[in-house]
């Protein structure tokens, strides 16, 4: 097993990512690690899953991913327009190798609900248990359902893992805490955001620009 190199990410005052505002909502990524190996080496095209049970939030969210990652200059594809995902549809491991090799993917970035609830639900001992990449999907099907957002008492705890299609190891791992993110489309802007800057900061995006264009 590869030896990780493990940053764990208190935000406190300017260590956040996204800013707390006055009605009580935040967004912080808890828990980040990296393979060393692979710090300062930039992913180049990526396929892009996440799993959540509502279609169209899921297309969003993805959508969200592609733009940001094609801004720093990664090439990305989204599952839903490449997979045949619906509620009652999982998929084998072959039909996620067919779509990696037919479009020439190098990674696969997946992200899934852990928790949520009204109270911290992170667990911070998760970021010791790793998964090949079909593994993480399995996993990740457990735990499906979008929350009602309704901007306050929410707290969400979503994972995002990032890897290495050939080799099929884990390259990096995140878990980020919202609370109180008042509506769905905030709360997917407020992950996708904290993903990408903890990409950026690991070396694993180029250096190209700032961001999707408005």
């Amino acid at each position: 097993m590869k030896i990780w190199k493990i940053k764990i990410i208190l935000l406190m005052g300017t260590l956040a990512i996204l800013a707390v505002s006055c009605s009580g909502q935040s967004s912080r990524m808890v828990q980040s690690s990296v393979e060393e190996s692979r710090i300062d080496r930039p992913i180049k095209d990526v396929l892009i899953l996440v799993l959540v049970d509502d279609q169209e939030i899921r297309k969003i969210f993805e959508k969200h991913f592609k733009d940001w990652l094609n801004a720093k200059g990664v090439e990305a594809i989204i599952s839903t327009k490449v997979l045949p995902i619906d509620d009652e549809t999982k998929l084998d491991k072959e039909a996620l190798i067919e779509v990696v090799d037919k479009y020439e993917n190098d990674t696969i970035l997946i992200t899934h609900i852990v928790e949520y609830g009204e109270t911290e639900v992170f667990s911070r001992d998760r970021v010791q248990f790793f998964y090949n990449y079909y593994g993480f999907y399995n996993y990740g099907l457990g735990y499906v359902y979008w929350p009602t957002v309704y901007g306050e008492k929410v707290q969400i705890d979503l994972e995002t893992r990032l890897y290495d299609v050939k080799t099929e190891s884990l390259i990096w791992s995140g878990n980020s805490i919202l609370k109180n993110p008042e509506t769905t489309g905030k709360a997917i802007g407020y992950v996708v955001e904290m993903v990408i800057q903890a990409l950026d900061e690991n070396g694993l995006l180029p250096k190209k620009m700032d961001g999707p264009k408005k």
